[in-house]
């Protein structure tokens, strides 16, 4: 009995060998049981394909590990499930169906059978799309996939590309497992198999768009800070929510308001393109202090109707304001007659200019 398992594992020494590393194949060896009923069909003594050769044949089997794939007279070769695709598969009932034609490398065989695997024609097709994306520049999407302490590793074609903590807008962390973000290349490699992008990148390309202040934009959560909320705007612009600007309530924990991924609607207060800098407001979205943190939602839904509002606020504040400046500087027995020039500003002119002749005046006095 202990012959024939090793007689049953020979076959995959120089798969190991050749794909060290690849923890499937080692799974492989351990499942072959599974796969006894479909050598039964290759009874007939054909010389198989070698390994590295290409080959085309017809899927006329599928079970929940593989494909049972005919490549040739009544030889078969077998597809294992995670050599059908660059990204892990459930089942292959998702991406085959019986009758359809497959194209693949044979890798090595199992039992006389051989092992066909799918995945080194994607990964050629991956990597000419990745560099395609490095040479035009373009903003592309990436799934994240895991999180660690350096940044975050992210999907692309089924190939794994790290995005460094520095290049993210906030700070990674496990909820955005799962998330699509916005990004560019720094750096894509294929000799080295390294892909390293960045959000920051991909986003400071849409900083010199202009924003009308107190706007209202739809927004997505994309990190939180101790000391705010960064937000992807709606048509691509990065900003900032700060923490003094969610509520005119006290915030103590931004995590408890929001999660990266959430959508939301804030007032643009400033656009500094110099800096590509935008900062963000909500509280002046509450129609009473402490709504975001009491019924956030209502918030949003009344954003634009609460902005107006907010809008026709500080314009009354700014008509008083020039009103009281005016008067000041008649009460001075100063006059403010140009129509274009600033009340608020003009007033310190006039100020000055009207203390400026009572000085003059008195220094011009005769002594009595």
């Amino acid at each position: 009995m202990a012959a024939a398992l090793v007689d049953r594992k020979d076959p995959l020494v120089n798969i190991k060998e050749r794909y060290s590393g690849r923890a499937d194949f080692v799974e492989i060896s351990d499942e072959i049981e599974d796969y006894n009923f479909f050598a039964e069909a290759d009874e007939e003594e054909i010389d198989p394909p070698s390994k590295g050769q290409t080959i085309t044949g017809t899927v006329i089997e599928i079970d929940d590990n593989g494909a049972l794939i005919e490549i040739g007279g009544k030889m078969s070769g077998y597809l294992p499930l995670k050599e059908a695709s660059l990204t892990p598969l459930k089942n292959l009932n998702s991406v085959l169906t019986i009758g359809q034609e497959l194209t693949g490398e044979i890798i090595g065989s199992l039992k006389g059978m051989p092992v066909m695997s799918l995945r080194s024609a994607q990964l050629i097709v991956a990597w000419e799309k990745a560099l395609n994306y490095r040479v035009t520049d373009e903003v592309f999407e990436v799934e994240v996939v895991e999180v660690n302490r350096g940044g975050a590793v992210c999907d692309l074609f089924g190939l794994k590309a790290f995005l460094p903590g520095s290049h993210f807008l906030g700070t990674p962390s496990e909820s955005l497992i799962g998330t699509t973000l916005k990004v560019k290349f720094l750096d894509a490699n294929e000799e080295e198999g390294k892909l390293v992008v960045s959000q920051k990148r991909a986003l400071s390309d849409n900083q010199s768009v202009d924003l009308i202040k107190n706007a209202v934009v739809g927004a997505t959560v994309t990190g939180l800070r101790s000391y705010g909320v960064f937000l992807e705007l709606d048509g691509g612009l990065a900003g900032l929510l700060h923490i003094s600007q969610i509520s005119f309530d006290r915030i103590d924990n931004l995590e408890n308001l929001f999660s990266v991924g959430q959508k939301c609607k804030v007032m643009i207060l400033d656009h500094d393109k110099v800096n590509n800098r935008v900062a963000l407001s909500t509280k002046t979205l509450e129609a009473n202090p402490g709504d975001m943190l009491r019924n956030m939602t209502a918030v949003f839904e009344n954003a634009e109707e609460t902005a107006k509002k907010y809008q026709q606020r500080i314009e009354a504040e700014k008509l008083a304001r020039e009103a009281a400046a005016k008067d000041i500087v008649a009460g001075l027995g100063g006059a403010i007659d140009d129509a274009n020039v600033d009340p608020l500003v003009s007033v310190a002119d006039s100020i000055e200019s009207i203390l400026a002749s009572i000085v003059s005046s008195s220094e011009t006095k005769p002594n009595v």
